[in-house]
């Protein structure tokens, strides 16, 4: 994505939404208006539908109903944070629904909106949505990316790269392995050969760089301690 301060704003992008509510009054004038606008739109009548039916691991955004026959809205919510959606959801609530709006904002939704929308704010939401949730995908695409080159290295390799990650010299990553375990003793040369392998397979230049990869997938282990 690019940042240019002083370009001109760019055509919004069209996305997929889904308009989850059991009006079927506020289904069809949502889905025309998105509809018109570009977007790519499905809807459904009840959050257990939509949870039957919807891709939830594809980006795009939730227009969901927090008051609904069967499961409510705040249900649906919870259902999709633990499958692990990259989905990002606007909630629609009716006067009076306050409370329950703002508490869904804080367990992550992107926003509220009170029914009837304004054009406008709801169009703006839905774009605020669709790229937060782009963004949560690419960055789960990059991981499992990340997590996959990872897993290509040997476990021996990998016990290397855990130390090399904390800056250590070789000399100094040999005598951690051999610390650890006295019957599997490494020479520093090798330790060096498995560096280039490791730096290699994972696309990466430096210690510094493997360092930030170990700690971002949850790897990262302490330093030890300096031998004399």
């Amino acid at each position: 994505m690019n940042d240019h301060p002083t370009a001109q704003p760019s055509a919004p992008l069209h996305h997929q939404v889904y308009i989850v509510d059991d009006d079927a009054g506020v289904r069809h004038s949502l889905a025309a208006l998105l509809l018109a606008r570009g977007h790519q739109t499905q809807v459904f009548a009840s959050g257990a539908e939509f949870l039957a039916r919807a891709d939830l691991a594809q980006p795009g955004c939730v227009l969901l109903d927090l008051r609904m026959d069967g499961m409510s809205g705040l249900q649906v919510f919870e259902a999709m944070r633990q499958r692990g959606t990259v989905l990002k959801t606007v909630f629609l609530s009716a006067h009076g629904e306050l409370a329950s709006a703002v508490a869904a904002v804080k367990q992550g939704a992107v926003d509220w909106l009170e029914k009837p929308c304004d054009e406008a704010t709801l169009l703006a939401a839905v774009q605020r949505a669709a790229h937060l949730s782009h963004e949560v995908a690419a960055e789960a695409q990059r991981r499992a990316w990340l997590l996959e080159r990872w897993n290509a290295l040997s476990p021996r390799q990998q016990e290397v790269a855990r130390l090399v990650a904390t800056g250590i010299s070789s000399k100094e990553v040999a005598r951690a392995l051999a610390q650890r375990d006295p019957d599997r003793p490494i020479d520093p040369r090798t330790v060096d050969t498995h560096r280039s392998a490791i730096f290699l397979k994972l696309d990466i230049r430096s210690s510094h760089e493997l360092g930030k990869l170990v700690e971002e997938l949850g790897l990262a282990e302490d330093p030890p301690s300096r031998f004399s």
